[in-house]
């Protein structure tokens, strides 16, 4: 479903998308420009950690030349972003391991036979153990290890289609039995398992796979499909365009950019605010990766790794460094704490890092009250 009939729009990539969401923005503070001296954060999760740091350079940009409208951007955050290949993928086996999900063996198998190096240019043998690690987990939840997960067989066909692995090796346990399905109303990331390289980035139907493994996207087909629905969003009507599709072969799509690190440097050198954010059961884009280019970045630290609270209980661990940057995850609280706390965020820094317990790659999805709070107090530039 798209608002553009023009194939052509089609054919993007990160710089083109994030070219055309700031022109999508200076239109739109053109027609609501009662809203033009308010401060302007952008926030995103997932692979938003490449199409927010690219859109904020356009928009910085744009200031610098005096483009019109204004627009008064002061940061933004985003949480459990794709942000640095080495970063995000070598955290995986180290993390599966911390979260007690391979067996300690396992563990120093793999990493004497990679040496301490889990993704990019390695030898078979080590990427034969690496695919050893990714079969033991193959019936978890990426996204968040602590929910249930449905899994569709042709998921496995594809993700291991290219696997060094034996076949008897890769159908041990496998059952008919049915796996509970948790509905969503969004989607996940891009294809599991698929690394952000350079170059075209292939589509989940591109590579064989009907769906996504552990989503279902019946309630939202239904929802978005409704013309009731489409004319509210003034999309176009089914018969148009389509039907809606969450895993589309539409898009032939470019990764042209590469790490993120260097843009965060440049915005929070230049004085922005930045909260990068984890939720701490994610197996797709793991905490330990995210933190570590955080801190690769050199900054001093200004409030030292803590623990910070919601009613009393802990909910997550944060820390700050200085040029406003933080860190933060979010973990899972008990049932009966109903309301959420956070006591200055962000005092003298602007950049954070927080975590959150318990919650997985989508937080908001997971945590909506204590994120709607977290938001609430940073963007009021409080301390947690």
């Amino acid at each position: 479903m798209s608002y553009s009939l023009n194939k052509s729009d089609y054919t993007t990539g990160d710089l083109k998308t994030a070219a055309d969401a700031h022109k999508f923005l200076l239109k739109w503070f053109e027609l609501y420009p009662e809203f033009q001296s308010n401060p302007f954060y952008i926030s995103g999760e997932s692979y938003a950690g490449v199409y927010i740091p690219t859109l904020a350079d356009e928009v910085v940009k744009g200031i610098e030349k005096g483009a019109e409208p204004r627009i008064n951007f002061k940061g933004y955050l985003i949480g459990n972003p794709s942000s640095d290949t080495d970063f995000d993928f070598n955290s995986f086996v180290p993390f599966a391991h911390g979260m007690g999900l391979i067996s300690t063996d396992m563990f120093e198998d793999v990493k004497a036979s990679c040496k301490g190096t889990f993704f990019g240019d390695v030898d078979n043998r080590c990427q034969e153990k690496i695919e050893r690690v990714h079969w033991e987990l193959k019936d978890l939840n990426k996204y968040n290890i602590l929910a249930p997960c449905y899994h569709h067989p042709e998921i496995q066909e594809v993700e291991f289609a290219n696997s060094s692995l034996p076949l008897s090796f890769r159908r041990l346990g496998e059952t008919d039995r049915p796996f509970p399905v948790r509905k969503r109303m969004a989607g996940r990331s891009w294809p599991l398992r698929l690394a952000m390289r350079g170059g075209r980035v292939p589509m989940w139907p591109g590579l064989g796979g009907r769906s996504l493994p552990c989503t279902s996207d019946e309630l939202a087909t239904t929802w978005l499909d409704d013309e009731d629905v489409r004319a509210a969003i003034h999309a176009k009507p089914k018969s148009l365009v389509g039907s809606w599709e969450l895993y589309t072969a539409r898009i032939d799509y470019t990764h042209d950019t590469g790490t993120m690190v260097s843009y965060h440097k440049k915005f929070t050198a230049l004085g922005y605010r930045v909260l990068i954010y984890s939720g701490d059961h994610d197996l797709c884009i793991p905490f330990p990766g995210t933190e570590a280019w955080v801190r690769s970045i050199g900054y001093q630290v200004v409030d030292r790794w803590r623990p910070w609270y919601f009613r009393d209980q802990v909910t997550g661990y944060t820390q700050g460094y200085d040029h406003n940057l933080t860190f933060l995850t979010i973990k899972f609280p008990s049932a009966e704490l109903r309301e959420f706390s956070l006591a200055n965020l962000v005092e003298s820094f602007n950049v954070a890092v927080p975590t959150f317990q318990g919650a997985g790659h989508a937080v908001p999805e997971y945590k909506p009250k204590e994120s709607l709070a977290f938001y609430s107090r940073w963007l009021a530039g409080e301390k947690f």
